[in-house]
């Protein structure tokens, strides 16, 4: 795929032979499912593997899933351009346009979130509906992780084993995926998957995308300009992005629908499966 300029959704793909065809970067992907199109992206430091296979399922009997591992990160080729949030928007974009997505609805989660949230601010063509999970706008009003959790996510021996106890909160009881709030029973399923790690230079350029998230205004400023439906979805008890982020953002994006699982954390949506894919689906219509 290419990267698509800003304010388009396409670009041109060129052939071998033509200028330009050694830039064309390889993405990894995968595609399940049936239904309106659903593309997930990522947050920091985790691969396609990380997402949970139930909570997949499920999506797939009411969309067409797309998962794709970020440039650097498991399958997918290493950037060959400095990596940046507008970049791998930009990227998103042509990743849309080469898989022929139509108008899907976005789904970031984390860092994931901020490429969602520059994409609608970029590209407003090339998607229907956006949803940012437990993530940030960023920028000086923005609440940090903990010195502690920051520390985790910014070593370069992370894996998904040191991560797992920033990931989840409290038990969700009685919900169809409570039995994923439990650190252990994740990394079962995870390490289930073929071993896709990310290298440490994917784990530098995300963690330095994510510190100018943090630092930059860049994204913060443009929010007003998301024309897209958005959802904001976030966990009660998220550390990682605490619940006062997503109160920030669902007040930044224009006309933005909120939804809130106790007992959950960063990783509310496998936490809570099984609210989370109803108020997926309820905003969807």
């Amino acid at each position: 795929m290419v990267a698509v300029p800003a304010g388009s959704s396409t670009a041109p793909l060129p052939t071998a032979g033509q200028q330009g065809y050694l830039n064309i970067e390889h993405v990894a992907f995968r595609r399940f499912g049936s239904g309106k199109d659903l593309l997930l992206i990522m947050g920091q430091d985790g691969t396609m593997a990380w997402w949970e296979p139930s909570l997949l399922s499920v999506l797939a009997h009411h969309y067409t899933v797309t998962i794709f591992d970020l440039p650097g990160v498991g399958y997918s080729q290493s950037a060959t351009v400095p990596v940046t949030l507008s970049w791998l928007a930009d990227e998103t974009a042509g990743l849309i346009q080469a898989l022929s997505l139509a108008h899907p609805t976005v789904v970031g989660w984390g860092l994931g979130g901020d490429i969602a949230l520059a994409l609608a601010e970029r590209h407003p063509a090339s998607l229907g509906s956006l949803v940012l999970v437990d993530t940030s706008t960023g920028g000086s009003g923005a609440v940090r992780p903990a010195t502690t959790i920051a520390a985790l996510f910014n070593s370069p021996w992370a894996t998904a084993a040191s991560l797992a106890s920033t990931i989840f909160g409290s038990s969700v009881p009685g919900s169809a995926g409570a039995f994923a709030s439990d650190a252990s029973a994740w990394l079962v399923t995870v390490r289930s998957e073929l071993p896709d790690e990310i290298t440490k230079a994917g784990l530098d350029e995300e963690r330095a995308v994510q510190l100018d998230v943090w630092s930059s205004e860049l994204l913060a400023e443009s929010t007003d300009s998301v024309s897209v439906p958005s959802l904001v979805a976030s966990g009660a008890d998220d550390t990682v992005f605490p619940a006062s982020d997503a109160a920030q953002l669902a007040v930044a994006v224009p006309g933005a629908q909120t939804v809130t699982f106790p007992g959950a954390g960063y990783g509310s949506m496998f936490e809570d499966a099984s609210a989370f894919v109803a108020s997926l689906e309820q905003f969807t219509g």
